[in-house]
């Protein structure tokens, strides 16, 4: 994954400004906005630093901002005010190895965070024990009832997108398409082609993997229950662009908003998980 975005460097800000980026980017905001004045956050996957920014003007005490990408690290350092470099830290690590926590800006780290922020992370985990390993750091990083906030793809409509997509043509006009690349049985690899930027457009690979796969990752890792938070159009969207330039989105919203606590008693998953029924088999830790 570094490898793709090292390559795409800072033409991903052009692509965070397409309409469909838009609407993830007001989602988003809505949901940290009453919550990150004053806390200690850990924002994985941080990309170009532009939540990184939008938290620290939010009022967030401190950022810990980490990206597997040493380009996307460096392009974020140049957006933060010389009068906020107290309150950020960036590190480039991997956050699906445990080894994240061996990094000076992060030994000693655990348990120390009120939030965990993730925007485009977990969509690249390619099998549950990956996103285990995720949801294990994130774990790891929590205080006992931290939040996680996690932007993701919209896991429970995944069979909404097919190979040799026909709906494809219809969402170009929002800034990106996605194709499926590769199928097996947790779901798709897909590639998002850029649309519109010219010859600065952008590719790369992620996976689209089903809502079970996360909340079976998620309990293994100790996580609470996962609330998935459909990403829709605010009403300055509509206004601005009309409904019937939206519709192919709201044919198939392809973002949601991944919200989980660490619970306050310690919970790890003992045996078995009934994904289709929700019920879990859990024992305390002391």
């Amino acid at each position: 994954m570094s490898t793709q975005y090292d390559a795409i460097g800072t033409n991903y800000d052009l692509f965070c400004v397409l309409p469909i980026q838009q609407i993830n980017h007001t989602a988003m905001i809505e949901h940290l906005g009453p919550i990150v004045q004053s806390k200690r956050i850990l924002e994985l996957a941080c990309g170009t630093g532009f939540y990184t920014s939008k938290m620290l003007h939010m009022g967030a005490s401190h950022v810990t901002a980490v990206d597997i990408s040493s380009a996307m690290v460096a392009a974020a350092q140049t957006k933060i005010p010389v009068e906020m470099k107290d309150h950020i830290t960036f590190c480039t690590a991997d956050c699906a190895q445990s080894s994240m926590w061996n990094g000076v800006q992060l030994r000693g780290q655990e348990g120390t965070f009120d939030m965990v922020v993730a925007a485009w992370l977990l969509n690249y985990a390619g099998t549950r024990e990956e996103m285990r390993r995720m949801l294990e750091n994130i774990y790891l990083a929590l205080k006992p009832g931290g939040i996680l906030i996690a932007l993701t793809v919209n896991a429970p409509i995944i069979d909404h997108f097919q190979p040799n997509d026909p709906l494809n043509p219809r969402e170009a006009h929002l800034g990106s398409v996605y194709d499926v690349i590769g199928t097996f049985e947790g779901g798709y690899k897909m590639l998002l082609s850029s649309v519109g930027m010219g010859e600065n457009d952008i590719k790369f690979e992620f996976y689209f993997l089903r809502e079970e796969v996360y909340r079976q990752a998620a309990a293994e890792a100790g996580m609470g229950q996962l609330e998935w938070n459909v990403v829709l159009l605010g009403e300055e969207h509509l206004q601005t662009q009309g409904p019937k330039f939206w519709q192919p989105y709201l044919d198939r919203p392809r973002s949601a908003i991944c919200v989980s606590r660490k619970p306050e008693v310690e919970l790890r998953e003992q045996s078995s998980i009934d994904v289709s029924s929700g019920s879990k088999l859990l024992t305390k830790t002391e």
